[in-house]
């Protein structure tokens, strides 16, 4: 793509506010617009300032870390589902890279603000917050809010200074150094498993709180971007799954995975869920106890079609008045539900309420915590008295307070399951689940889906954000409510999806053929996962929602090239944006490199390929080893990268213009040598 026109900021606003909280000084520099062209902005920008500065000899937890939050070119215009915004950081949890991308109305006013990005480096002695206010910037003192929640630090700011501000803030868990720890930003919106809420507090750093009124995006093109808008809202509106979203969102997946027993539940040990949890009895579990919100993101079109502005509505039971939004992801039903054995979506809400507030990631260590207990590994003893039994609500709500403040348990918890299984020993380390030190998600291996299970390993933070996330590769249940069969529903989705030509081919055939549906088959595997994590990349550089582009596939490079174009008013192909996109995934996968990791930790936990399922219509299917090294044999090879250690060739970073990437990962030995297996 073509850069370097200084002084011209259509769809940018041009500059980046730098603040060290060590010195109490901040400088506003020029946003460099061959670095911005090259890696677009937002996830590309954030992962490009920390490989230059944050390197393999920086303590997370020390003031040489950085946070970089940084919003995307198509951040506060008008282009559908534009209101989302990248952190990242160097994890305090994994000690690679740490990235978390959230939507709601923040970016949006840093962006009007007059600011693209905002790096803090260094550490106060005390606590501040951070005030960004169109001219106004102003480092402000914490104290009064230091120990209070994020909802109520928030509320105490838009008091105190403006409503209308939004802030991003932590709660007692980053305060208190939970490694998975993230902030929040107005009450609801959280860039979960970045860890930068743990990195906030070691810097004591309270919040931010912006509130740009003044600052208006320029568009290059205005009738070009209007008409691509068009064609975006169109797609979004028509896509067919949307019907089964609208009213109750995505927790419908989990009723589904439960009646074909593939939920999983207690920590990943079966697929099968209890007969009278209210995941069962979906939809009016859901239904009853929700109401319609506002746009869940600002100004975002995509709520009243993914279900994103549902709000709790609980009128009676021991959480009467609950208020969480943005209730249609699936997590509460498995995270909270399957996982823990939550019976009641209130209580599975009422945790996700209390994350928020501690600000705490969803996914963590408290099923790792309850089948220790279930095993005798921990006794009550140990967890202060709490009995950690499966579906115990009121035991799984105190230990959350516990490892927010870290408190007995809480405190070893508050490493995450794979450093508190060191501590806890008596074979604790098998039952803590990770990929490259971080917790799973929702998605059992053994329950089929060879490409999700490809694309969580392969993620560069250790889960399918950067890859697989959302995307369908079987056929899916809404296609057979609508009675399509597994020939038309392939005929309209290759045909749907914005994919070039020979991708489509080598995934689906030509013509397209039903087995490629087969989510046990590898074949066209490793091209799905190679594509989507480029164009994920992407996704999150331009800082649109992944739900638009990966799950109702509205979007793609011809659209993300026209949005661009026409904003930024620098001409770009569909190739040339997706060119970018494996530039900063193939940054991101040269960051974990430096910093240790090769193919040994593109894997799955013991646990999947050793035991199998113990009941449910899948009893019995194990993880196969052979078929999971054929799909990394096949990745690698499709990236361009050595198949035998999995690290990215010398070859391909200078091919992505990455050549001193390239230089200093080979003067560090994490090239493969000469003669590599390809």
């Amino acid at each position: 793509m073509r850069g370097g026109r200084q002084g011209m900021h259509f769809g940018y606003a041009g500059k980046i506010l730098d603040l060290n909280l060590s010195t109490k000084k901040w400088m506003e520099k020029s946003l460099d617009m061959e670095t911005a062209s090259g890696f677009l902005g937002g996830l590309g920008l954030g992962v490009k300032i920390l490989y230059d500065e944050v390197g393999p000899n920086i303590d997370p937890l020390s003031p040489e870390n950085l946070i970089i939050i940084a919003t995307g070119p198509l951040t506060g215009t008008p282009a559908p589902t534009s209101s989302r915004t990248e952190i990242v950081t160097k994890s305090p949890l994994t000690g690679s890279i740490g990235t978390g991308n959230f939507g709601g109305a923040w970016g949006v006013k840093l962006k009007r603000a007059g600011f693209d990005a905002l790096i803090v480096r260094g550490a106060s002695d005390t606590p501040v917050y951070l005030l960004v206010e169109d001219d106004r910037i102003e480092l402000q003192s914490a104290e009064h809010l230091w120990g209070k929640d994020s909802w109520d630090t928030t509320d105490i700011l838009k008091r105190d200074l403006r409503d209308y501000l939004s802030v991003l803030s932590i709660g007692q868990a980053g305060e208190n150094l939970v490694r998975f720890a993230c902030p929040v930003a107005d009450y609801y919106h959280a860039p979960g498993r970045s860890h930068a809420g743990c990195v906030m507090g070691s810097k004591k750093f309270k919040a931010i709180a912006v509130g740009g009124k003044k600052g208006k995006v320029g568009i290059a093109d205005p009738e070009g971007f209007d008409r691509v808008i068009k064609e975006i809202r169109e797609r979004i509106a028509s896509f067919p799954e949307s019907k089964a979203r609208g009213k109750t969102g995505s927790n419908y997946l989990n009723k589904t995975a439960a009646d074909h027993g593939v939920l999983p539940s207690k920590n990943f040990q079966t697929g099968v869920i209890p007969p009278d949890s209210e995941v069962r009895n979906f939809p009016q579990s859901v239904e009853e106890n929700t109401k319609m919100g506002p746009d869940y993101c600002f100004a975002c079109s995509m709520s009243q079609y993914y279900g994103c502005n549902l709000i709790t509505q609980i009128t009676k039971g021991p959480y009467a008045g609950l208020k969480v939004s943005g209730i249609c992801f699936s997590y509460d039903g498995w995270g909270w539900g399957a996982n823990c054995g939550i019976k009641s979506f209130p209580a599975m809400w009422k945790c996700r309420e209390l994350c928020q507030r501690y600000g705490l990631d969803l996914t963590g260590p408290i099923p790792f915590a309850m089948e220790l207990f279930q095993r005798g590994i921990l006794s009550r003893e140990d967890t202060n008295g709490l009995d950690l039994d499966w579906g115990n609500e009121s035991a799984v709500m105190e230990m959350l307070r516990k490892i927010a403040y870290r408190e007995g348990l809480g405190d070893i918890l508050a490493e995450g399951s794979a450093n508190a299984a060191k501590r806890i020993g008596k074979g604790a380390e098998k039952y803590a689940l990770t990929i490259k030190g971080k917790e799973l998600q929702r998605f059992d291996p053994r329950m089929g889906g060879l490409g999700k299970s490809l694309g969580m390993i392969v993620g560069p933070r250790g889960d399918d954000l950067n890859t697989t996330h959302g995307i369908s590769e079987t056929f899916p249940e809404w296609a057979k409510h609508l009675e399509w069969n597994k020939e038309q529903y392939l005929r309209w989705f290759v045909n749907w999806m914005d994919m070039f030509g020979e991708v489509k081919k080598e995934i689906y055939g030509e013509p397209p053929r039903p087995e490629a549906l087969d989510g046990n088959r590898t074949q066209g595997k490793a091209a799905l996962i190679k594509w989507f994590g480029e164009i994920t990349s992407v996704i999150d550089s331009l800082d649109l929602c992944l739900f638009a582009a990966n799950t109702f596939v509205a979007m793609g490079p011809t659209h993300f090239a026209k949005l661009y174009s026409a904003s930024t008013g620098y001409p770009t192909s569909p190739r040339e944006i997706m060119k970018a996109g494996e530039k900063i995934f193939n940054l991101m996968k040269a960051y974990i490199v430096r910093e240790g990791f090769t193919r040994k930790d593109d894997d799955w936990p013991a646990r999947f390929y050793e035991e199998p399922v113990p009941e449910g219509p899948v009893k019995g299917n194990k993880l196969s080893r052979e078929k999971m090294n054929q799909l990394l044999d096949e990745y690698y090879e499709a990236m361009g990268w050595d198949k035998k250690s999995g690290l990215p060739t010398r070859e391909k970073l200078r091919d992505l213009n990455l050549g001193k990437v390239a230089d200093e990962l080979e003067r560090l030995g994490k090239l493969p040598k000469s003669g590599i297996e390809k």
